[in-house]
């Protein structure tokens, strides 16, 4: 099987994108591919919540008494609005550091209305606008509640990304991963895509007390995983409880969810070409595939899985789409 996103164009396909994809059981048993399950990707920002776990190891948490919403945004890939900024200077704050300790760079917000209301006010954006802002935050916390320089935080060979890199050993079941630079100058693993689907099953079924912490206070702060008009905050909220959705980089997604018999399932998807509207109509694609989700869910994601492309006079011109076919 494989994925195929579509941008038809009157009647002819004008673009497409090809996706791979793996959903695991509770018991790491693959029940549906779509492409090869060993590919090997970078799992970028997909590794959030289990870096998480790492500051929880530390004693991070409870020396700065960081609360759920801070937890929640430290596993996120936020879109810059003032609730995400608001939640960042706390946690800045009770560890007695500044946007000057940030080391993830500068990008616009992702979202488009905090972008706009930026512009308008003759604003820049900061370090704190950086959609992995949040994560940076939380390597500082590992590297301060255990005295280790602040300076160089996001090398490799930096204790704290060391003690990052064994969770990430831990939870994927892989000892030898490669590792590169992703764009907020934080490492970033290359895995077969079957192993970030082992990850997300076991987060979802909270295979220790860590995990169980991270999926707890992502469930409760869906808001803060993503933002406005994102797949990962909308599939949250929608699960209730039930599933947790993380983008990472470059078309990469991990899903954990918990089936109708309540069984812990793994997902994850790469768009071989990176695009992100795509990655979010595969997941909904992948999902009503395999029946993991309600008609009435599945309806309210309809709008990720197939959109109108309209023109910049917002005249519908076209249609995006996903269809999961045999190879």
């Amino acid at each position: 099987m494989l994925l195929v996103s579509k941008l038809v164009r009157g009647n002819a396909v004008d673009s497409f994108h090809i996706g791979y994809a793996v959903v695991v059981d509770e018991n790491g048993e693959i029940l549906f591919s779509a492409g090869d399950p060993e590919y090997p990707i970078f799992i970028g920002a997909a590794a959030n919540p289990f870096q998480a776990v790492a500051m929880l190891e530390s004693g991070a948490l409870e020396q700065f008494n960081f609360n759920d919403e801070e937890l929640a945004l430290m596993c996120g890939t936020h879109t810059g609005e003032h609730y995400h900024l608001d939640v960042l200077n706390s946690i800045l704050k009770k560890m007695d550091l500044n946007i000057d300790n940030l080391l993830c760079g500068v990008h616009p917000p992702l979202d488009r209305q905090t972008y706009e209301q930026l512009a308008i006010q003759g604003r820049r954006p900061t370090a704190l606008h950086n959609a992995n802002s949040g994560a940076h935050a939380g390597m500082l916390a590992i590297a301060k509640a255990l005295k280790y320089d602040l300076s160089n935080y996001t090398e490799i060979n930096h204790p704290a990304q060391q003690k990052i890199f064994e969770k990430i050993k831990l939870y994927s079941g892989k000892e030898r991963i490669p590792v590169a630079t992703d764009n907020s100058n934080a490492p970033t693993y290359l895995m077969p895509i079957y192993n970030l689907a082992i990850m997300y099953k076991k987060l979802v079924e909270g295979s220790d007390d860590y995990l169980r912490r991270v999926f707890h206070s992502i469930s409760l702060h869906p808001k803060l995983i993503g933002g406005r008009a994102q797949f990962d905050t909308d599939f949250g909220a929608l699960m209730g409880g039930r599933g947790i959705s993380k983008f990472g980089m470059e078309g990469v997604r991990g899903i954990g969810l918990r089936n109708n018999e309540n069984n812990p399932i793994g997902i994850a998807i790469k768009v071989l070409s990176g695009n992100r509207e795509a990655c979010d109509s595969m997941a909904v694609a992948v999902l009503k595939h395999k029946h993991l989700i309600d008609d009435e869910i599945a309806k309210k994601l309809d709008f990720y899985l197939s959109s109108a492309v309209k023109s910049y006079t917002d005249v519908e011109i076209g249609k995006f789409f996903t269809e999961v076919v045999a190879e």
